[in-house]
C-alpha cells in the first residue's frame, strides 16, 4: 500500500514493504508504494517518488484512506480514494491503493480498471505493474501476468516482488520450473539470506531433478 507525505515515499523490497495482498500462494509479495521523478536503486531498496503539489484536504483524505486500508476497512478507504482520484490525475499512489482496496473486496474488474488509469500516469511504475500482474493472475490470464512481470524486471531488475511473484506464477500456475528456478536464483543473488526463498529453490531443484 502506498503511504506517503504529499505522495512522496520510498518503496522497499519484500522484507520491508507493507503488503496488503496476502492471498498469494507461498506468501508472495503484492506491494504498493509511491512514485517519483527520481529513481534510485540500492541492493535492498528502490526509491520512487512523485513531486507534484496537491492540496492539503486531498492529502488528509489520502492519509486517512491509507489508515483505513491498514485496518482492513476497505469500503471506507474506497469512498475516500474515489474522491481523491476524482480530483487529481497526476499521482499514481491513490489509484494503486484504490485498486488494492477493490481487490481486497473482490471487485477485481474495478481494481484492473483503476490500475490501468495509474499506468497512464506512469507506464513503467513497477508497483502499478506488479499489482496489475496480480490481477491478471487472479483472473487466469497467466501469459499476460508473466509478460508484465518480465517487463518490470527488464526495467527494474532489483524490484524483488516482481521476481518473487514471477517465480510463484511459473511454479504454481504455469508448471514452468525452469522459469521459477531462474527467478528464485536471481532473487537470492540480491538477498542471499532469505530463508523461505532458499527452501523454495531447494524444493524446485529437487522436483526438476537438479
Amino acid at each position: 500500500m502506498f503511504s506517503n507525505n504529499m505522495f512522496n515515499s520510498t518503496i522497499f523490497g519484500c522484507k520491508s514493504i507493507l503488503m496488503l495482498i496476502l492471498a498469494l500462494m507461498l506468501g508472495a509479495c503484492g506491494t504498493s508504494s509511491k512514485i517519483t521523478k527520481e529513481t534510485k536503486f540500492t541492493t535492498d531498496d528502490i526509491v520512487i517518488s512523485e513531486e507534484f503539489g496537491i492540496d492539503t484536504d486531498l492529502t488528509k483524505k489520502f492519509n486517512q484512506a491509507t489508515k483505513h486500508i491498514e485496518k482492513k476497512e476497505y469500503e471506507a478507504a474506497i469512498e475516500l480514494l474515489i474522491e481523491v482520484t476524482n480530483k487529481t490525475d497526476k499521482h499514481s499512489a491513490p489509484y494503486i491503493n484504490l485498486a488494492i482496496a477493490y481487490s481486497e473486496t473482490g471487485k477485481i474488474q474495478d481494481a484492473e480498471n483503476t490500475l490501468l488509469k495509474a499506468i497512464k500516469i506512469n507506464p513503467a511504475h513497477p508497483v502499478t505493474n506488479n499489482e496489475l500482474a496480480l490481477v491478471y493472475r487472479k483472473t487466469g490470464r497467466f501469459s499476460e501476468a508473466k509478460k508484465t512481470y518480465e517487463n518490470i524486471i527488464k526495467n527494474f531488475p532489483q524490484f524483488l516482488p516482481a521476481r518473487r511473484n514471477l517465480g510463484i506464477l511459473c511454479d504454481l500456475f504455469m508448471n514452468d520450473l525452469g522459469c521459477a528456478i531462474e527467478q528464485y536464483k536471481a532473487y537470492l543473488s540480491i538477498r542471499p539470506n532469505e530463508k523461505d526463498m532458499k527452501i523454495w529453490l531447494t524444493d524446485l531443484k529437487r522436483r526438476a531433478g537438479q
